[in-house]
Formats: C-alpha cells, sequence, structure tokens
C-alpha cells in the first residue's frame, strides 16, 4: 500500500515543477531531492531517504570541510510550509557540544542546505592577493633604493 501512495505521490508531483518525494530508482525507497552548496566535501543534488535528518545529509555528502562555519548553516526553503520560515538556521556545533536535536531543523523536500566557510576560509583565500601586494611592494622598495645609489 505504500509503494502504491509513494507511486502516486511521484506521479502527481511529476506534473508540478517542484516534486516533493520520489522513489530513488536504485533503492526503490521513498526518497527526496536536497542541494548543498558550501564547505561540504561533496556538494551538489543529492537524492536522499525521505526521512534524513541534517546531520545524516550532511554525511551523505561526505561530511563538512574543516573549513566549515557549523554554528550558522542556512537552509532554504522552496516548499512552501505555514509553520516555518523559508529561511531556517541550524546550530551543528552547539548540537554536537550538547546532543541537543533541537538545535537541528526538519528537511524537506527540495531544500537548499549552505554550510558557510569559517573565518580562515576567507583569510586563506586573501592572502595570496596579500602575498603578491607585499612582494610588488618590495620590488618598488629596491628599485627606489637603487635608485639612490
Amino acid at each position: 500500500m505504500l509503494v502504491g501512495q509513494a507511486v502516486f505521490a511521484q506521479n502527481e508531483s511529476s506534473q508540478n515543477k517542484d516534486p516533493k518525494y520520489i522513489i530513488d530508482p536504485e533503492t526503490g525507497k521513498l526518497s527526496m531531492v536536497i542541494r548543498v552548496w558550501g564547505e561540504v566535501k561533496q556538494p551538489g543534488v543529492s537524492m536522499v531517504p525521505s526521512d534524513a535528518d541534517l546531520i545524516s545529509l550532511l554525511s551523505y555528502v561526505g561530511g563538512p570541510t574543516d573549513r566549515a562555519k557549523l554554528n550558522k548553516i542556512r537552509i532554504i526553503r522552496f516548499n512552501e510550509n505555514s509553520n516555518e520560515e523559508r529561511i531556517v538556521y541550524a546550530n551543528i556545533e552547539a548540537f554536537l557540544e550538547t546532543g541537543d536535536d533541537s538545535f537541528i531543523p526538519r528537511i524537506y523536500p527540495n531544500d537548499t542546505i549552505i554550510v558557510q566557510g569559517n573565518f580562515w576560509k576567507v583569510f586563506s583565500g586573501f592572502m595570496p592577493y596579500v602575498t603578491t601586494a607585499i612582494t610588488l611592494l618590495q620590488f618598488y622598495y629596491y628599485i627606489q633604493l637603487a635608485q639612490r645609489t
């Protein structure tokens, strides 16, 4: 009976531009499509079981990188849900410290999860420009020094 309902849900949603749940052709289980961007090991579109939570979802994409900012993961909802905001934040860091799952919001089909980089990601991305600028300034300094002698 559940398979019949799942197939019906898939057929019904295939007429819409925003499918909710689908049957994974590889596993035959009820699944949903999720997009994960940012500091995870395998960003992109993933098909995950319909009962996956955020921790499981991050595990499906290889987990966060060492530069991930885990205290403010942004979840953008594309399916309207009257009792939640369109943008929801999760604090995985607090969950890992306390084990309190109230820090982990529910995941819905077609959500986009964005794991931002921490300060060191921004800093390390900016460093090549600083290094180049310092090298150019040193070169200019040596030219000025050579012209004085």
